[in-house]
């Protein structure tokens, strides 16, 4: 443990980690399964097209939109990804979206982790002042995950999503600034710096 980095934008389970070419390969492994494809609209797409696309994406990582893979902090595994786009500098906003790859993993806490890292980078580190997603109605859980972090319905767009037959209604849930600020909970550099300190007492 000592020999591996300290990992600063992080939960208690995960941590984001910028995503690299290779990650192409798993992020794929993960949408071939119907129950992911589907929680995230996903169409069906060739290994080779996510390559491409991903490659001709990287250009504009860390200024409109950042990519992250979140990995497990124990054994360094990917269990799922996440983006930061819609960067607005001139008003302070971004929205984010995320999956668990392994259904086997949801539930376990991960997408919380995640949704808490993600929160601190875009306030703590970019300095926003509202970050918001869209979600499916359907997709309680999702919903249920996002108001334990501290976002807040704002609300809904009807008939904003097409899939397997139906139209489904999209919920705009968002943060601000000052609810960030007010949630009681530390923030990801105090758990990076909580792991500097046992590692130097060790």
């Amino acid at each position: 443990m000592t020999g591996r980095p300290v990992r600063g934008v992080r939960g208690n389970l995960v941590y984001l980690r910028p995503r690299e070419p290779g990650d192409a390969g798993t992020i794929h492994g993960w949408f071939e399964d119907t129950r992911v494809a589907t929680l995230m609209g996903d169409l069906p797409r060739s290994l080779v097209w996510r390559q491409q696309r991903d490659g001709a994406n990287m250009g504009d990582e860390g200024t409109d939109v950042f990519f992250f893979v979140i990995c497990r902090l124990d054994d360094d595994v990917p269990v799922g990804r996440l983006d930061l786009f819609f960067i607005d500098r001139a008003h302070g906003s971004a929205a984010f979206g995320l999956a668990i790859g392994d259904p086997a993993l949801w539930g376990k806490g991960y997408g919380t982790d995640a949704v808490n890292a993600i929160v601190d980078f875009a306030f703590g580190q970019l300095r926003l002042e509202r970050l918001w997603l869209d979600t499916n109605a359907h997709n309680a859980r999702a919903q249920a995950v996002y108001t334990k972090c501290g976002f807040v319905r704002e609300g809904v767009f009807r008939r904003a999503f097409y899939q397997d037959g139906r139209w489904s209604d999209d919920v705009r849930m968002a943060m601000i600034r000052e609810e960030w600020l007010a949630l009681d909970r530390p923030r990801s550099w105090d758990l990076a710096a909580a792991e500097v300190e046992a590692r130097g007492a060790s």
